[in-house]
């Protein structure tokens, strides 16, 4: 008797079952051992197959498959439509996608900022069709956005992404040039139909162009952070390159985790991990028929319960109680009536391990990251104000700085001593109370933080949280005769202008009118903010590569600090101050010990903004560049591209960077995905902004443009007859200031 004959003896074909059309193939699965000898073993399954497609290429249809003997996995049968396509094929693709998980393996060995996966691939062959029999290829279904990094023929994608390029150029590298691996396709870093080149042009199938797919490669690849990351022998580098996309200083998740979150939402819908793609037992080779027979009867007898649990009618519907009634439900319904303690259901430990994601899809925190956006957005949007042109101080309102200076209102005066000096911050809210210098370093004209609250300052809710703005009615209120100003600040009793002449101009913010100034530089006065928890000081930086503080109450210095150049913009969080200097770099001070902890290289040209975010920093340049540091090391993330002028201005909210650039544009960065979301075209150079939960407010040349905060639709623009410099809100109240001798205050109704 034939084996066939024998086979058809043992399993009849497997038709319809109780209802579910299924039929017969033989599954090849193959491992590759340590000693890289590929070893195939195979068995008996039934399988049901969509016969429409639900996805179609050049080469290939992709059928839904379900596999009996592993039913809880989702499963892509793969056809070829080359009626010229051989059986062999098949098992060439298996074999080449096996062999790059092997490399898979060793990438990720070297500590990439991402990992890498090769789905497992498997050979069906379908034996109840005449011969000869039909074959697909078979793996795992992951959901999400499949796209095609690179081709066989030196095709990069649009968007590449460094992770993909640089596995090509490490399979080069670490064989010698003996091979390389391209035409990387996949679900974010799961791939799938790799195709490998190698120097003899031999084996691999037909996609296998030997040194002609080499010279193709090493025409358009360009090395990125992760390949210069591994060390990689560089091709065609430049240093832009160098700065976009993946890091590897730190993985997506640490970027993230620096701004509070979890995660971007881009990935695939399920945690994914090989155990996932493993609950069938991997490969195993039968003993016997009979072993195979007892096999099938159990995937028969899974189809046959799957179909008497369809059978079953639905239970019927019970009303849910309603938050109203909650209470009620929960009382007894009798006074002898117990208490029905609940079973909490615990995962074992293979569920445990079955559910445990790994590196690449792990951005998908989905629930947390929702409730860390809500308490960043509260913290952040006030404490993230930047000064445009350097200009925009960090309480840019006096509610703004309910986040930034809140530790002004807190009702005690104890002071803890200073820890060691460290550039490491927070993701947290500010202390409520600032660190206070140690003793040792302490003197009269150190400040501390007001002992008690004083009805200067107390704290108002921010209006544009709750209220709804008819940002389309903002009209001039009134101008204020006084003094130029490139920068401004204040309180809701106070504004502080900073002035090209050196000095510091007094507001009141409550009559409209112009108080006193203060003579404070040599040269102009650049930035101007206002020192968390510290009433009545005051930071200001100017030209003459100074950065002081006043003490606005006796109008003497505190504290005078000496930079290398002339000083473009400042930002304070917590005992932290942040300089943008002319000589390109971003400096960090202890503001306990009045020391630079920390200097940041990296601009080419002039920084011009600075603004934090918890643990990160983002700073302009002349050099068109934005560059995103990690404060904790001092190193750079990421940068972000697209102005073709000067960034002028920077402005955090509610985890997205606004940017204002000379080109004429506001760009809008979502921190989560570290891409550019939208482009808003102005009236001219944008040299300041301010943003809030109602709308975006741009000085604009001679213009201030309102945008609102959701589509970005210009609201209005207004002449003001001289060039914007600064702004500064305080409620629906908007206050800018120019190289003329005034400030303008504008209004608008609410809805």
């Amino acid at each position: 008797m034939t084996a066939l004959a024998l086979l058809n003896q043992k399993f009849p074909v497997a038709d319809v079952i109780a209802g579910t059309k299924c039929e017969r193939a033989i599954k090849w699965e193959l491992t590759i051992g340590d000693d890289l000898k590929p070893k195939w073993t195979h068995s008996i399954v039934c399988v049901s197959i969509e016969k429409t497609p639900f996805a179609k290429g050049s080469c290939r249809t992709a059928h839904k498959l379900k596999d009996w003997s592993q039913p809880d996995q989702g499963l892509v049968g793969k056809f070829s439509t080359n009626k010229k396509t051989t059986r062999d094929s098949y098992f060439t693709d298996v074999l080449m996608q096996t062999f790059c998980a092997k490399w898979a393996e060793k990438f990720n060995e070297a500590k990439p900022p991402k990992p890498i996966t090769f789905l497992p691939s498997y050979v069906y062959e379908l034996i109840d069709h005449p011969p000869p029999y039909p074959v697909c290829g078979g793996e795992p279904f992951i959901e999400g956005d499949y796209k095609k990094h690179n081709n066989n023929s030196g095709y990069v994608s649009s968007d590449a992404r460094n992770t993909p390029q640089s596995f090509s150029h490490f399979s080069y590298e670490l064989s010698n040039h003996e091979l390389l691996i391209v035409d990387i396709q996949g679900v974010n870093d799961f791939y799938t139909d790799p195709q490998i080149h190698t120097k003899s042009g031999e084996g691999f199938g037909e996609g296998n162009l030997g040194e002609t797919g080499f010279h193709k490669f090493l025409q358009t690849h360009k090395c990125n952070p992760v390949c210069d990351f591994l060390k990689l022998k560089p091709i065609n580098q430049s240093k832009k390159a160098l700065l976009r996309g993946t890091l590897p200083v730190v993985q997506l998740m640490d970027f993230h985790d620096a701004i509070g979150l979890n995660g971007n939402g881009s990935g695939p819908k399920n945690n994914y991990d090989m155990n996932y793609f493993r609950n069938g037992g991997g490969a195993q080779q039968p003993i016997s028929l009979d072993d195979e027979e007892k096999m099938l009867q159990e995937q028969l007898e899974r189809i046959r319960a799957q179909q008497q649990q369809k059978s079953k009618p639905s239970p019927p519907l019970v009303k849910q109680p309603s938050g109203n009634n909650l209470h009620k439900q929960a009382a007894p319904s009798s006074p002898t009536s117990k208490p029905v303690p609940q079973i909490v259901k615990t995962p074992s430990q293979s569920n445990v391990v079955n559910k445990s994601p790994v590196s690449p899809p792990k951005e998908n925190v989905k629930l947390e990251q929702d409730n860390i956006n809500n308490n960043i957005s509260n913290n952040n949007s006030n404490n993230s104000n930047i000064n445009s042109n350097s200009s925009v101080s960090s309480s840019s309102s006096s509610n703004n700085s309910s986040s930034v200076s809140s530790s002004s209102s807190s009702s005690s005066s104890s002071t803890t001593n200073a820890a060691p000096i460290s550039i490491q911050v927070r993701n947290s809210p500010p202390p409520q109370q600032p660190i206070q210098p140690s003793s040792a370093s302490s003197s009269s004209n150190v400040p501390t933080p007001e002992s008690t609250s004083t009805s200067s300052m107390e704290q108002t809710p921010d209006r544009s949280e709750f209220e709804k703005w008819d940002l389309t009615s903002i009209k001039n209120i009134d101008t204020v005769r006084g003094l130029q100003s490139e920068c401004v600040t204040g309180d809701s009793l106070r504004l502080y202008s900073g002035s090209n002449d050196g000095q510091i101009g007094v507001w009141d913010a409550v009559d409209l009118k112009h108080v006193t100034n203060i003579k404070a530089h040599g040269k102009s006065i650049r930035a101007i903010i206002k020192r968390p928890g510290f009433e009545q000081n005051v930071l200001t930086a100017g030209a003459d590569s100074l950065v002081k503080e006043w003490d606005i109450n006796t109008q003497q210095t505190i504290k005078e600090l000496k930079e290398s150049n002339e000083v473009n913009t400042i930002f304070i969080q917590d005992n932290l101050l942040y300089t943008g200097c002319n000589d390109k770099t971003v400096k960090v001070w202890d503001m306990r010990s009045y020391e630079c902890v920390k200097t940041l290289s990296g601009h080419t040209r002039a920084i011009k903004s600075v603004c934090a975010m918890g643990n990160l920093l983002f700073s302009g340049s002349n050099d068109q560049q934005i560059y995103v540091w990690n404060l904790a090391t001092g190193t750079i993330l990421t940068n972000f591209q697209g102005h073709e002028g000067w960034v002028k201005t920077l402005y955090a909210h509610n985890n997205m960077l606004y940017s204002g650039s000379h080109d004429e544009t506001i760009r809008i960065w979502d921190l989560k995905t570290t891409r550019c979301v939208n482009t808003i075209k102005c009236k001219d150079r944008v040299e300041t902004l301010h943003v809030t939960n109602q709308g975006i407010f741009a000085g604009s040349g001679d213009w201030l443009q309102v945008f609102s905060h959701d589509k970005y639709e210009n609201l209005a623009s207004l002449n003001t007859r001289s060039s914007i410099l600064c702004l500064w809100r305080n409620q629906n109240q908007l206050f800018t200031g120019s190289l003329a001798s005034n400030l303008k205050v504008w209004s608008w109704d609410k809805m």
